[in-house]
């Protein structure tokens, strides 16, 4: 008896279907500089406008040292333990020269606004 052997034929591997996808390119993007919003393009010197958003912004703050200053100072006054009175009197003293400096830089902003409209 003769025994025949089946040979199986090895088949190729299959290949994998690689699907390219759209190129990758980075695309530069210019970059474009702005100009600052307080430097006149009409005038060749640097000069701050006063503009209604800086003045709400220093208003807002010079208001928001002055309420903390004054809680500070009453804090000072109504507090029991001498170390306690100082440390909010310091905080207050603090406050207080923040706030100066905003009422002096809203000065400032209110007089160019004055001598912008001549």
């Amino acid at each position: 008896m003769a025994v025949k052997k089946v040979v199986k034929k090895k088949s190729a591997p299959k290949k994998k279907v690689v699907r390219k996808s759209a190129s990758k390119k980075k695309v530069a993007r210019k970059s474009v500089k702005r100009a600052s919003p307080r430097v006149s393009k009409s005038s060749g010197s640097n000069v701050v406008k006063p503009t209604g958003r800086r003045m709400n912004l220093v208003t807002r703050n010079l208001l928001l040292f002055v309420i903390l200053g004054l809680i500070s100072w009453f804090l000072s006054a109504v507090s029991g333990t001498m170390e306690y009175q100082q440390f909010f009197l310091f905080l207050s003293f603090i406050l207080g020269a923040i706030a100066l400096a905003f009422l002096v830089s809203l000065l400032v902003l209110v007089f160019l606004r004055v001598l912008r409209k001549r």
